[in-house]
């Protein structure tokens, strides 16, 4: 039994990486070849940087006149474009940028407040928020700005929403039921939502673990700003990670970074356990935020396994492989 498992792995494996041999290919020649973590900041204008996960090896990736910097920075599964949301002459829009700066392109052409883009895992659709129907509510469109769709469509306030890793859910902040706001989590078509916070102080900006298992959002409970952690299929075990804002798994699952508060805001990175000592990167000045982190060894393809269509990484693959030896 042992051995017919083996060879349908291997079987599947081989079967995967012939699929996406090219493809993968054409990825690692454009995106960051080493994990890499994107930053915004202000300073000399807002400028988006890339470094290390030492905070060393700094270098611009793109200034842009924003006001008063980029945020809600997420990378595109397969680490060749970055998308953010900032303010450019008093209109928040969403844009995406190539990891190599260039190419720079505003997704959402309208009037109103649109922001924190998150991409789905097949890298063809973001969703993200806008109140252009005079109420926030959580959209989608294709990568390049077309069909948008109203996924909430609800009188209440929906807002933050983050794509679960094999792409059949999203969480988002919600003030349905009067609350200052809850995490819920629903399908990819706006149906079956769940409270999973289910707590009177403000839920916000939750971000799925790369296993699906796990849910880091901010929350004042204790009157100040905390991330915390939760389980994701029901909202149990909410502990507190640090006192911190711009909650970012690494792409194993076993860190999780996010920005500090204080005079000033610098980018931090903890065990996601909340356990031990809590690096602070040296940052590129006295204000950064938003990070966002790649890993080549890590890309997300989404692909088709033989019981359904799911993201699948290089990193699962090479842990799986292990296990099974």
């Amino acid at each position: 039994m042992q051995i017919q498992k083996m060879r349908r792995y291997v079987v599947f494996v081989g079967v995967f990486l012939f699929v996406n041999g090219v493809l993968l290919t054409h990825v690692h020649a454009q995106a960051p070849k080493k994990p890499t973590l994107a930053v915004s900041s202000v300073g000399e204008g807002a400028i988006i940087w890339l470094m290390n996960l030492e905070g060393e090896d700094v270098r611009p990736l793109l200034a842009i006149d924003a006001n008063p910097l980029p945020l809600g920075l997420e990378w595109s599964p397969d680490g060749r474009r970055l998308a953010f949301h900032t303010e450019v002459r008093k209109n928040i829009d969403v844009y995406v940028v190539n990891a190599n700066g260039k190419n720079l392109k505003r997704l959402t052409e309208d009037a109103a407040e649109d922001s924190r883009p998150s991409w789905h895992p097949s890298g063809k659709t973001i969703a993200f928020t806008t109140n252009r129907d005079g109420n926030f509510e959580i959209y989608t469109m294709t990568d390049g700005g077309q069909a948008l769709k109203n996924v909430t469509n609800d009188a209440v306030k929906d807002t933050d929403p983050a794509w679960s890793p094999d792409g059949r859910r999203m969480a988002f902040t919600s003030k349905r039921g009067r609350t200052l706001g809850d995490i819920y989590v629903m399908d990819a078509n706006g149906e079956n939502m769940r409270n999973l916070t289910k707590n009177r102080s403000a839920n916000t900006h939750a971000a799925w673990s790369p296993d699906e298992r796990k849910i880091a959002f901010i929350s004042n409970r204790t009157g100040a700003a905390n991330i915390y952690a939760m389980d994701a299929a029901d909202g149990a075990n909410q502990v507190p990670i640090a006192c911190c804002r711009d909650p970012e798994w690494s792409p194993d699952g076993e860190k999780i970074a996010g920005a500090t508060f204080g005079g000033g805001s610098r980018i931090f990175i903890r065990d996601a356990d909340g356990k031990g000592p809590q690096l602070e990167l040296p940052g590129v000045s006295n204000v950064s935020r938003a990070p966002a982190w790649f890993d080549p060894d890590f890309v997300t393809v989404f692909s088709v396994s033989p019981a359904q269509k799911q993201a699948l990484t290089w990193g699962w693959l090479k842990k799986a492989a292990r296990n099974e030896q």
